[in-house]
């Protein structure tokens, strides 16, 4: 059995006085607790940490000089998880030369992953270095050099990798969409503006909760959690086919017969918040079950295949099924209804845009199911050839509805990438969110449940 670290298994030397806090914020759940209380203890001069876990409190220490580096507090929080509550940072330049306090956190969630919880993310190395560089630096930190590789291509990610990521990257997109939207032209994207979400997001937590409070999905379940935000005040932004049905729920109607119905039912709604199913149903087998859970709001075959085109991107990246050489909409268009939804989306395959702004003059980027949907999961399956900032940026400057397009592309990236990519490469972007420790919490809810 592996030896647990201790504070005797190594020369150390006390926190000095000068240290930093860091802006670190971080769930851990039990079984991950439980890896984390094993510590690491160097075996090789390769080695440059040595950690252990005393008292709620991890230790990280440089193993060849014993100087202190990093004080986590961790302590209990709700449904047997944990929360870190505070980071201590040496900054004693005798000891340790850092005074970025945003990359250090960063490489604080890298040594965990990498030394602690034994996961292979990518080195969070600063951008203004040259390989050569990155390859030093990297060195002199964790002591190996490994060949960089495209952010989602180094692991797998997990359930909850994937479930988190698109969780995250979804609010991420709705926040910073609706502080944009109806700006007119948008020259430049600050990403500091990120002060909270709308309904594309607050929707698709409540879904979330439904799905972990009743164990599956049924609309039901979705519909009441739905209107306990509702009545609770927790909805902002919300459009005329969700507002109607809310209300009519309000007033006793049952979900079956609530909201609108026909054209006017055909936004983009319910296709903004369907993303949680996709990691629970089978679009192919569970078709009726997906149009119940859009008919809570959107009673319109346009609004369910855009919902159905959402959960099939999703079943093709959270199942590692999509191809290298084709495009998501190659793989999604065939399981698709004869709507105006797929004819948008055989449109961009047929026209094959250079650009999101291309797309976005192709198809259109209103609110309506038709234009959105099509264009949200163009944007998307670029993360493949540029970053999430670019991607961002282009959905914003196109206009129209930008923040369910942005928090849908962001759902569908956010779970090809990962937490785990998101917090080694953009620590930054996600630290803003402020809703950021209730979708990790919900994420790791959801997680634990089994997909049927």
């Amino acid at each position: 059995m592996k030896k647990r670290a201790t504070a005797t298994d190594r020369k150390r030397h006390p926190l000095p006085a000068e240290t930093a806090t860091l802006p670190f914020r971080r769930t851990f759940t039990a079984t991950e607790i439980e890896q984390i209380e094993q510590g690491f203890i160097p075996q090789q001069m390769e080695d440059k940490w040595f950690m252990y876990y005393q008292d709620g409190q991890l230790n990280l220490y440089r193993s060849w000089t014993g100087f202190h580096i990093y004080q986590v507090t961790i302590e209990p929080g709700d449904d047997n998880n944990y929360q870190v509550t505070k980071v201590l940072a040496n900054r004693n330049p005798q000891q340790y030369n850092m005074q970025d306090n945003e990359h250090d956190a960063q490489l604080l969630h890298f040594y965990i992953d990498l030394h602690l919880l034994h996961r292979k993310i990518s080195f969070p190395t600063p951008n203004d270095l040259t390989r050569e560089q990155q390859d030093i630096y990297q060195h002199s930190l964790v002591g190996r050099v490994t060949t960089a590789a495209p952010a989602a291509t180094i692991s797998s990610p997990t359930r909850f990798d994937r479930i988190a990521g698109c969780l995250i990257l979804g609010a991420v997109g709705d926040s910073l969409g609706s502080f944009y939207e109806g700006r007119g032209t948008v020259q430049e994207v600050n990403f500091n503006n990120l002060h909270g979400t709308t309904d594309d997001t607050q929707l698709t937590l409540a879904t979330c909760e439904a799905i972990i409070k009743a164990g599956r999905v049924t609309p039901d379940s979705i519909a009441a959690r739905m209107l306990s935000w509702y009545n609770s005040g927790r909805l902002t932004g919300l459009g005329a086919s969700t507002l109607k049905a809310l209300r009519d729920l309000q007033v006793g109607a049952h979900w079956a017969l609530a909201g609108r119905t026909g054209e006017y039912a055909a936004g983009n709604g319910a296709a903004m918040r369907i993303a949680p199913l996709g990691f629970f149903v089978d679009p192919d087998e569970d078709r009726t079950l997906i149009k119940d859970v859009c008919n809570i709001t959107h009673k319109n075959d346009e609004a369910f295949t855009g919902s159905l085109a959402i959960l099939y991107a999703l079943h093709y990246i959270i199942q590692d099924k999509w191809p290298a050489d084709q495009s998501l909409i190659t793989c999604i268009t065939p399981h698709l209804p004869d709507t105006g939804v797929r004819d948008n989306l055989l449109l961009l395959e047929e026209k094959q845009p250079a650009t999101i702004a291309d797309a976005a003059k192709l198809v259109g980027t209103a609110g309506h199911v038709v234009q959105s949907v099509p264009f949200a999961l163009f944007a998307a399956q670029q993360i493949r050839h540029t970053s999430i900032e670019n991607i961002f940026t282009a959905i914003i400057q196109s206009g129209g509805d930008t923040d369910t397009n942005a928090s849908m592309a962001g759902q569908l990236m956010g779970a090809w990438l990962g937490i785990d990519q998101l917090r080694a490469n953009y620590y930054n972007l996600l630290d803003r969110l402020p809703e950021i420790d209730l979708i990790l919490e919900t994420a790791n809810n959801l997680s634990q449940l089994t997909a049927t």
